[in-house]
Protein backbone atom coordinates (compact mmCIF):
# COMPACT_ATOMS: atom_id res chain seq x y z
CA UNK A 1 0.00 0.00 0.00
CA UNK A 2 2.86 2.49 0.50
CA UNK A 3 4.76 1.61 -2.32
CA UNK A 4 1.77 2.32 -4.35
CA UNK A 5 1.29 5.64 -2.80
CA UNK A 6 5.03 7.31 -3.42
CA UNK A 7 5.03 5.61 -6.91
CA UNK A 8 1.63 7.70 -7.18
CA UNK A 9 2.84 10.53 -5.28
CA UNK A 10 5.79 10.73 -8.04
CA UNK A 11 3.39 10.22 -10.84
CA UNK A 12 1.92 13.34 -13.04
CA UNK A 13 -2.03 12.38 -11.50
CA UNK A 14 -0.24 13.70 -8.41
CA UNK A 15 0.59 16.96 -9.91
CA UNK A 16 -2.92 17.46 -10.87
CA UNK A 17 -4.32 16.79 -7.46
CA UNK A 18 -2.46 19.24 -5.90
CA UNK A 19 -3.33 21.76 -8.55
CA UNK A 20 -6.99 20.87 -8.26
CA UNK A 21 -7.10 21.04 -4.50
CA UNK A 22 -5.32 24.73 -4.09
CA UNK A 23 -7.69 25.91 -7.01
CA UNK A 24 -10.38 24.86 -4.40
CA UNK A 25 -8.83 26.73 -1.61
CA UNK A 26 -8.71 29.67 -4.16
CA UNK A 27 -12.42 29.49 -4.40
CA UNK A 28 -13.94 28.68 -0.78
CA UNK A 29 -11.43 29.77 1.01
CA UNK A 30 -8.70 27.70 3.46
CA UNK A 31 -10.43 28.30 6.41
CA UNK A 32 -11.97 25.21 8.17
CA UNK A 33 -14.55 25.53 10.84
CA UNK A 34 -14.80 21.83 11.99
CA UNK A 35 -18.01 22.85 14.42
CA UNK A 36 -19.89 25.05 11.58
CA UNK A 37 -22.31 22.36 10.97
CA UNK A 38 -23.50 21.95 14.30
CA UNK A 39 -25.91 24.76 14.03
CA UNK A 40 -25.57 28.60 12.81
CA UNK A 41 -24.26 31.17 13.59
CA UNK A 42 -27.38 33.59 14.16
CA UNK A 43 -30.79 32.84 15.40
CA UNK A 44 -32.70 35.23 12.73
CA UNK A 45 -30.20 36.67 9.31
CA UNK A 46 -32.17 39.30 7.78
CA UNK A 47 -29.90 41.07 5.43
CA UNK A 48 -27.03 42.95 7.39
CA UNK A 49 -29.07 42.79 10.84
CA UNK A 50 -29.07 39.62 12.86
CA UNK A 51 -29.52 38.03 16.43
CA UNK A 52 -27.20 35.61 18.06
CA UNK A 53 -28.66 33.04 20.38
CA UNK A 54 -27.42 34.98 23.65
CA UNK A 55 -29.00 38.11 21.87
CA UNK A 56 -32.18 35.98 21.54
CA UNK A 57 -32.15 34.85 25.16
CA UNK A 58 -32.01 38.07 26.32
CA UNK A 59 -34.98 39.16 24.49
CA UNK A 60 -37.20 35.99 25.43
CA UNK A 61 -36.28 36.51 28.82
CA UNK A 62 -37.66 39.93 28.63
CA UNK A 63 -40.97 38.81 27.23
CA UNK A 64 -40.91 35.63 29.87
CA UNK A 65 -40.65 38.84 32.89
CA UNK A 66 -43.21 40.99 30.97
CA UNK A 67 -45.78 37.40 31.34
CA UNK A 68 -44.83 36.78 34.80
CA UNK A 69 -45.85 40.51 36.24
CA UNK A 70 -49.36 39.98 33.81
CA UNK A 71 -50.37 36.63 35.32
CA UNK A 72 -48.93 37.29 39.02
CA UNK A 73 -47.10 33.92 38.61
CA UNK A 74 -43.54 32.92 37.75
CA UNK A 75 -43.02 31.15 34.36
CA UNK A 76 -41.02 28.34 32.97
CA UNK A 77 -39.63 28.55 29.19
CA UNK A 78 -41.30 25.25 29.09
CA UNK A 79 -44.60 27.31 29.67
CA UNK A 80 -44.30 29.45 26.90
CA UNK A 81 -43.44 26.99 24.23
CA UNK A 82 -46.39 24.92 25.66
CA UNK A 83 -48.26 28.01 24.30
CA UNK A 84 -46.55 28.49 20.79
CA UNK A 85 -45.06 31.56 22.21
CA UNK A 86 -41.36 31.40 21.28
CA UNK A 87 -42.34 30.89 17.77
CA UNK A 88 -44.69 33.68 17.72
CA UNK A 89 -41.82 36.18 19.14
CA UNK A 90 -38.90 34.44 16.88
CA UNK A 91 -41.61 35.48 13.76
CA UNK A 92 -42.09 38.78 15.62
CA UNK A 93 -38.54 39.56 15.58
CA UNK A 94 -37.79 38.30 11.89
CA UNK A 95 -39.95 40.97 10.59
CA UNK A 96 -38.75 43.72 12.77
CA UNK A 97 -35.03 42.89 11.63
CA UNK A 98 -36.60 42.74 8.16
CA UNK A 99 -37.96 46.09 8.03
CA UNK A 100 -35.12 47.68 10.24
CA UNK A 101 -32.60 46.32 7.53
CA UNK A 102 -34.88 47.85 4.47
CA UNK A 103 -35.11 51.03 6.79
CA UNK A 104 -31.74 51.32 6.99
CA UNK A 105 -30.67 51.08 3.16
CA UNK A 106 -33.78 53.14 2.36
CA UNK A 107 -31.98 55.94 4.16
CA UNK A 108 -34.52 56.35 7.60
CA UNK A 109 -30.82 56.51 9.88
CA UNK A 110 -31.56 58.47 13.27
CA UNK A 111 -28.64 60.56 14.19
CA UNK A 112 -26.32 60.11 17.48
CA UNK A 113 -27.78 63.42 18.57
CA UNK A 114 -31.84 61.73 18.78
CA UNK A 115 -30.07 58.57 20.85
CA UNK A 116 -28.06 60.75 23.07
CA UNK A 117 -30.91 62.99 23.96
CA UNK A 118 -33.26 60.05 24.53
CA UNK A 119 -31.03 58.50 26.74
CA UNK A 120 -30.38 62.26 28.97
CA UNK A 121 -34.13 61.33 29.78
CA UNK A 122 -33.69 58.80 31.82
CA UNK A 123 -32.91 59.19 35.76
CA UNK A 124 -31.77 55.72 36.69
CA UNK A 125 -28.24 57.08 34.25
CA UNK A 126 -27.69 60.28 36.60
CA UNK A 127 -25.82 60.40 39.90
CA UNK A 128 -28.21 61.23 42.49
CA UNK A 129 -25.89 63.53 44.63
CA UNK A 130 -24.48 65.14 41.59
CA UNK A 131 -27.33 65.00 39.33
CA UNK A 132 -24.79 64.57 36.18
CA UNK A 133 -24.60 61.88 33.82
CA UNK A 134 -22.44 58.69 35.69
CA UNK A 135 -21.14 56.69 33.02
CA UNK A 136 -20.69 53.46 35.74
CA UNK A 137 -24.44 54.10 36.54
CA UNK A 138 -25.40 54.24 32.94
CA UNK A 139 -23.42 50.66 32.49
CA UNK A 140 -24.46 48.98 35.84
CA UNK A 141 -28.18 49.80 35.13
CA UNK A 142 -27.92 48.19 31.45
CA UNK A 143 -26.04 45.49 32.83
CA UNK A 144 -28.81 44.40 35.44
CA UNK A 145 -31.12 43.96 32.25
CA UNK A 146 -28.66 42.12 30.84
CA UNK A 147 -28.12 44.80 28.11
CA UNK A 148 -24.99 47.07 27.18
CA UNK A 149 -24.52 50.43 25.52
CA UNK A 150 -24.34 49.40 22.39
CA UNK A 151 -27.25 47.21 22.30
CA UNK A 152 -29.68 49.88 24.40
CA UNK A 153 -28.32 52.70 21.77
CA UNK A 154 -29.14 50.43 18.37
CA UNK A 155 -32.29 49.70 20.43
CA UNK A 156 -33.41 53.58 20.23
CA UNK A 157 -32.07 54.01 16.41
CA UNK A 158 -34.60 51.14 15.77
CA UNK A 159 -37.03 53.18 17.82
CA UNK A 160 -36.90 56.37 16.01
CA UNK A 161 -36.39 54.69 12.78
CA UNK A 162 -40.21 52.49 13.39
CA UNK A 163 -42.05 55.67 14.76
CA UNK A 164 -40.90 57.76 11.91
CA UNK A 165 -41.99 55.55 9.78
CA UNK A 166 -44.65 54.87 11.27
CA UNK A 167 -46.09 58.17 11.45
CA UNK A 168 -45.46 59.06 8.01
CA UNK A 169 -47.34 55.94 6.31
CA UNK A 170 -50.47 56.83 9.05
CA UNK A 171 -50.43 60.83 8.33
CA UNK A 172 -51.54 59.79 4.70
CA UNK A 173 -53.46 56.62 5.40
CA UNK A 174 -56.74 56.53 3.95
CA UNK A 175 -59.02 53.53 4.21
CA UNK A 176 -60.18 52.61 0.72
CA UNK A 177 -64.10 52.53 0.57
CA UNK A 178 -64.86 48.96 -0.64
CA UNK A 179 -63.46 48.54 2.74
CA UNK A 180 -66.23 50.64 4.07
CA UNK A 181 -68.77 48.73 1.78
CA UNK A 182 -67.30 45.17 3.31
CA UNK A 183 -68.18 46.33 6.97
CA UNK A 184 -71.77 47.72 6.11
CA UNK A 185 -72.59 44.72 4.42
CA UNK A 186 -71.45 42.28 7.34
CA UNK A 187 -73.41 44.88 9.77
CA UNK A 188 -76.64 44.45 7.74
CA UNK A 189 -76.30 40.41 6.87
CA UNK A 190 -79.16 38.22 7.88
CA UNK A 191 -79.71 34.88 7.56
CA UNK A 192 -81.92 32.05 8.21
CA UNK A 193 -81.49 28.65 9.93
CA UNK A 194 -82.81 25.67 11.47
CA UNK A 195 -81.61 23.34 14.23
CA UNK A 196 -82.00 20.62 16.53
CA UNK A 197 -80.83 19.15 19.75
CA UNK A 198 -78.87 16.32 20.45
CA UNK A 199 -79.41 14.57 24.07
CA UNK A 200 -77.57 12.04 25.75
CA UNK A 201 -80.36 9.58 25.98
CA UNK A 202 -80.10 9.37 22.13
CA UNK A 203 -76.95 8.23 22.31
CA UNK A 204 -78.45 5.23 24.75
CA UNK A 205 -77.44 3.70 27.96
CA UNK A 206 -73.21 3.50 28.40
CA UNK A 207 -72.38 0.66 30.72
CA UNK A 208 -70.45 1.56 33.98
CA UNK A 209 -66.45 0.88 33.33
CA UNK A 210 -64.79 -2.24 33.97
CA UNK A 211 -61.57 -2.21 37.01
CA UNK A 212 -59.35 -2.57 34.10
CA UNK A 213 -60.44 0.00 32.00
CA UNK A 214 -60.77 2.40 35.29
CA UNK A 215 -57.06 1.54 35.67
CA UNK A 216 -56.25 1.91 32.46
CA UNK A 217 -57.33 5.27 32.03
CA UNK A 218 -55.62 5.92 35.39
CA UNK A 219 -52.33 5.28 34.02
CA UNK A 220 -52.86 6.61 30.86
CA UNK A 221 -53.75 10.41 32.66
CA UNK A 222 -51.54 9.81 35.76
CA UNK A 223 -49.61 13.33 35.05
CA UNK A 224 -52.88 15.02 35.02
CA UNK A 225 -54.98 13.29 37.73
CA UNK A 226 -51.57 13.60 39.95
CA UNK A 227 -52.26 15.70 42.91
CA UNK A 228 -49.66 18.67 43.15
CA UNK A 229 -47.57 18.75 45.97
CA UNK A 230 -48.31 21.40 48.65
CA UNK A 231 -46.06 23.02 51.44
CA UNK A 232 -47.46 25.00 54.49
CA UNK A 233 -44.75 27.05 56.45
CA UNK A 234 -44.37 29.21 59.19
CA UNK A 235 -43.06 32.86 58.29
CA UNK A 236 -41.53 35.06 60.43
CA UNK A 237 -41.78 38.87 58.91
CA UNK A 238 -39.67 41.91 59.74
CA UNK A 239 -41.78 44.51 58.66
CA UNK A 240 -41.20 47.89 58.61
CA UNK A 241 -42.70 49.82 62.10
CA UNK A 242 -45.37 52.36 61.56
CA UNK A 243 -42.97 54.97 62.18
CA UNK A 244 -44.58 57.42 59.24
CA UNK A 245 -45.10 60.20 61.67
CA UNK A 246 -41.85 59.79 63.66
CA UNK A 247 -40.98 63.55 64.60
CA UNK A 248 -37.52 64.24 63.18
CA UNK A 249 -35.17 66.71 64.98
CA UNK A 250 -34.24 70.08 63.00
CA UNK A 251 -30.62 69.11 63.42
CA UNK A 252 -30.80 65.81 61.21
CA UNK A 253 -33.08 68.07 58.72
CA UNK A 254 -30.17 70.88 58.44
CA UNK A 255 -27.43 68.20 58.42
CA UNK A 256 -28.66 66.87 55.35
CA UNK A 257 -29.80 70.00 53.92
CA UNK A 258 -26.33 71.07 54.24
CA UNK A 259 -25.12 67.74 52.31
CA UNK A 260 -27.51 67.81 49.43
CA UNK A 261 -28.20 71.27 48.83
CA UNK A 262 -26.47 71.19 45.57
CA UNK A 263 -28.64 68.57 44.19
CA UNK A 264 -31.86 70.03 45.90
CA UNK A 265 -31.76 73.49 43.73
CA UNK A 266 -32.43 74.07 40.28
CA UNK A 267 -29.42 74.23 37.71
CA UNK A 268 -29.07 76.47 35.26
CA UNK A 269 -31.07 75.72 31.77
CA UNK A 270 -30.29 76.73 28.65
CA UNK A 271 -33.19 76.35 25.32
CA UNK A 272 -30.65 76.24 22.50
CA UNK A 273 -30.73 74.49 19.00
CA UNK A 274 -27.87 72.25 18.05
CA UNK A 275 -26.99 70.96 13.95
CA UNK A 276 -24.41 68.83 13.63
CA UNK A 277 -22.43 68.98 10.20
CA UNK A 278 -20.17 66.18 8.32
CA UNK A 279 -17.53 68.31 7.74
CA UNK A 280 -15.88 71.96 8.87
CA UNK A 281 -16.67 73.59 6.14
CA UNK A 282 -20.33 73.23 5.98
CA UNK A 283 -20.45 73.93 9.87
CA UNK A 284 -19.30 77.06 9.02
CA UNK A 285 -22.01 78.59 6.65
CA UNK A 286 -24.51 76.88 8.93
CA UNK A 287 -23.22 79.38 11.56
CA UNK A 288 -22.68 81.98 9.12
CA UNK A 289 -26.32 81.32 8.13
CA UNK A 290 -27.67 81.37 11.64
CA UNK A 291 -26.35 84.99 12.33
CA UNK A 292 -27.55 86.42 9.37
CA UNK A 293 -30.59 85.43 10.96
CA UNK A 294 -32.38 82.55 9.14
CA UNK A 295 -34.12 79.98 11.16
CA UNK A 296 -32.63 76.59 12.19
CA UNK A 297 -35.22 74.98 10.51
CA UNK A 298 -34.42 76.83 7.07
CA UNK A 299 -30.64 76.35 7.68
CA UNK A 300 -31.53 72.46 8.03
CA UNK A 301 -33.58 72.45 5.28
CA UNK A 302 -30.86 73.68 3.16
CA UNK A 303 -28.06 71.76 4.32
CA UNK A 304 -29.95 68.51 4.34
CA UNK A 305 -29.41 68.23 8.32
CA UNK A 306 -32.29 67.52 11.18
CA UNK A 307 -31.82 70.57 13.82
CA UNK A 308 -32.21 69.14 17.68
CA UNK A 309 -33.81 71.23 19.74
CA UNK A 310 -33.46 71.09 23.79
CA UNK A 311 -35.76 73.00 25.95
CA UNK A 312 -34.63 73.99 29.42
CA UNK A 313 -31.66 71.52 29.60
CA UNK A 314 -29.04 71.47 32.37
CA UNK A 315 -25.21 71.21 31.48
CA UNK A 316 -25.47 67.84 33.29
CA UNK A 317 -27.44 66.56 30.17
CA UNK A 318 -25.66 67.45 27.48
CA UNK A 319 -23.84 64.24 26.63
CA UNK A 320 -20.83 65.82 24.35
CA UNK A 321 -18.53 67.89 26.76
CA UNK A 322 -17.82 69.63 24.10
CA UNK A 323 -20.78 71.28 22.75
CA UNK A 324 -22.06 71.52 26.40
CA UNK A 325 -19.13 73.77 26.49
CA UNK A 326 -20.15 76.02 23.68
CA UNK A 327 -23.72 76.03 24.53
CA UNK A 328 -23.28 77.48 28.27
CA UNK A 329 -20.79 79.84 26.87
CA UNK A 330 -23.49 81.36 24.66
CA UNK A 331 -25.45 84.21 25.26
CA UNK A 332 -29.39 84.53 24.28
CA UNK A 333 -29.76 84.92 20.85
CA UNK A 334 -26.10 84.15 20.19
CA UNK A 335 -24.55 81.41 17.78
CA UNK A 336 -21.26 79.21 18.53
CA UNK A 337 -18.25 78.81 16.20
CA UNK A 338 -18.55 74.91 15.16
CA UNK A 339 -16.99 72.39 17.52
CA UNK A 340 -15.40 69.42 16.99
CA UNK A 341 -18.25 66.77 19.14
CA UNK A 342 -18.71 63.20 19.33
CA UNK A 343 -19.96 62.61 15.61
CA UNK A 344 -19.52 65.85 12.91
CA UNK A 345 -18.82 69.48 13.99
CA UNK A 346 -21.27 71.27 15.58
CA UNK A 347 -23.13 74.71 15.53
CA UNK A 348 -25.52 75.73 18.44
CA UNK A 349 -27.79 78.61 18.69
CA UNK A 350 -29.16 79.63 22.68
CA UNK A 351 -32.89 80.54 22.32
CA UNK A 352 -33.27 81.13 26.26
CA UNK A 353 -31.02 80.75 29.71
CA UNK A 354 -32.55 80.11 32.64
CA UNK A 355 -31.04 80.83 35.73
CA UNK A 356 -30.05 78.52 38.60
CA UNK A 357 -32.70 78.91 41.71
CA UNK A 358 -31.01 77.48 44.34
CA UNK A 359 -32.80 75.02 47.24
CA UNK A 360 -34.19 76.85 50.20
CA UNK A 361 -34.65 74.64 53.72
CA UNK A 362 -38.04 75.51 53.92
CA UNK A 363 -38.99 74.68 50.17
CA UNK A 364 -37.07 71.03 50.76
CA UNK A 365 -37.87 70.67 54.09
CA UNK A 366 -40.59 68.21 53.60
CA UNK A 367 -38.54 65.99 50.97
CA UNK A 368 -35.79 65.60 53.59
CA UNK A 369 -37.98 64.41 56.21
CA UNK A 370 -39.60 61.85 54.30
CA UNK A 371 -36.71 60.67 53.18
CA UNK A 372 -34.70 60.49 56.91
CA UNK A 373 -38.02 58.71 58.20
CA UNK A 374 -37.64 55.93 55.42
CA UNK A 375 -34.11 55.38 56.19
CA UNK A 376 -35.25 55.58 60.16
CA UNK A 377 -37.78 52.47 59.30
CA UNK A 378 -35.03 50.69 57.25
CA UNK A 379 -32.33 50.70 60.05
CA UNK A 380 -35.30 49.44 62.43
CA UNK A 381 -36.06 46.93 60.69
CA UNK A 382 -32.58 45.93 60.19
CA UNK A 383 -32.02 45.91 63.87
CA UNK A 384 -34.56 43.68 64.47
CA UNK A 385 -33.03 41.04 61.70
CA UNK A 386 -29.72 41.48 63.39
CA UNK A 387 -31.39 41.00 67.32
CA UNK A 388 -33.04 37.78 65.81
CA UNK A 389 -29.74 36.55 63.96
CA UNK A 390 -28.33 36.54 67.44
CA UNK A 391 -31.10 35.27 69.24
CA UNK A 392 -30.70 31.69 66.39
CA UNK A 393 -26.98 31.82 67.13
CA UNK A 394 -27.42 31.46 70.99
CA UNK A 395 -29.39 28.28 70.25
CA UNK A 396 -33.07 29.57 70.58
CA UNK A 397 -35.88 28.32 68.30
CA UNK A 398 -37.10 29.88 65.53
CA UNK A 399 -40.29 31.14 67.10
CA UNK A 400 -38.16 32.50 70.48
CA UNK A 401 -35.96 34.24 68.56
CA UNK A 402 -38.69 36.13 66.39
CA UNK A 403 -40.83 36.96 69.53
CA UNK A 404 -37.70 38.14 70.97
CA UNK A 405 -36.58 40.45 68.16
CA UNK A 406 -40.22 41.59 67.61
CA UNK A 407 -40.53 39.15 64.43
CA UNK A 408 -44.23 38.71 63.19
CA UNK A 409 -45.35 34.53 62.83
CA UNK A 410 -47.49 33.99 60.20
CA UNK A 411 -48.56 30.32 59.22
CA UNK A 412 -49.35 30.32 55.43
CA UNK A 413 -52.13 27.59 54.42
CA UNK A 414 -51.08 24.93 52.09
CA UNK A 415 -49.65 26.16 48.62
CA UNK A 416 -47.89 24.35 45.57
CA UNK A 417 -44.36 25.29 44.18
CA UNK A 418 -45.66 27.62 41.53
CA UNK A 419 -47.84 29.46 44.52
CA UNK A 420 -51.18 28.19 43.82
CA UNK A 421 -54.06 27.22 46.53
CA UNK A 422 -55.76 24.20 46.76
CA UNK A 423 -58.67 26.16 45.22
CA UNK A 424 -56.19 26.97 42.30
CA UNK A 425 -56.15 30.82 42.88
CA UNK A 426 -52.68 32.30 43.44
CA UNK A 427 -51.21 32.86 46.95
CA UNK A 428 -50.70 36.59 47.26
CA UNK A 429 -47.04 36.45 48.77
CA UNK A 430 -43.38 37.49 47.57
CA UNK A 431 -42.04 34.81 44.71
CA UNK A 432 -39.03 34.71 47.52
CA UNK A 433 -41.29 32.56 50.05
CA UNK A 434 -42.03 29.88 47.01
CA UNK A 435 -38.35 29.33 46.08
CA UNK A 436 -37.36 29.04 49.83
CA UNK A 437 -39.99 26.76 51.06
CA UNK A 438 -38.51 24.61 47.97
CA UNK A 439 -35.40 24.59 48.97
CA UNK A 440 -36.12 22.98 52.21
CA UNK A 441 -36.91 19.65 53.29
CA UNK A 442 -39.91 19.20 55.90
CA UNK A 443 -38.73 21.03 59.52
CA UNK A 444 -36.08 23.03 57.52
CA UNK A 445 -35.51 26.73 58.85
CA UNK A 446 -33.73 29.20 56.52
CA UNK A 447 -31.81 32.27 57.03
CA UNK A 448 -33.10 35.73 56.88
CA UNK A 449 -34.17 36.54 53.19
CA UNK A 450 -34.15 39.95 51.72
CA UNK A 451 -37.82 40.64 50.17
CA UNK A 452 -37.01 44.07 49.20
CA UNK A 453 -38.67 47.72 49.87
CA UNK A 454 -36.69 47.43 53.18
CA UNK A 455 -38.64 44.16 54.31
CA UNK A 456 -36.83 40.69 55.25
CA UNK A 457 -38.54 37.07 56.09
CA UNK A 458 -37.25 33.58 56.98
CA UNK A 459 -39.28 30.46 57.10
CA UNK A 460 -39.79 27.14 58.86
CA UNK A 461 -41.14 23.89 56.25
Amino acid sequence: MLTAFRAFSRSKWAAALLVLIAISFVIVGARMDVFSNLGPKHVIDAGERSMNEAEFKTAFDQVRERLQQQVGRPLTNQDLVAENIHTRFLAEQTEQLGFLNWAWKAGIRPGQELVVKQIRKIPAFFNSVTGQFDQQAYQAALAQQNLTPAMLEQDLRDQYATEHFGAAVFAGARVPRIYGALLAGSALETRDGRWFEVTSAMAGQVPAPTDAQLNAFIQENAERLRAPEFRMVSVVLFTPDNAGNAPISEDRIRERFEFKKDTLGKPETRTFVTLTAPNRETAQKIAAALRAGQSPADVGRANNIAPASFEATPRAAIGDAATAGAVFGLQANQVSDPVQAGVGFAVAKVTAIQPAAPASLESARQELIQELRAEDVKTQTYAKVEKYEAARTAGKSLADAAREAGGRMVDLPPFTKDGKLPNGQALNAPPQIFETAWSLTKGGESDVVDAGQGQYFAIRV
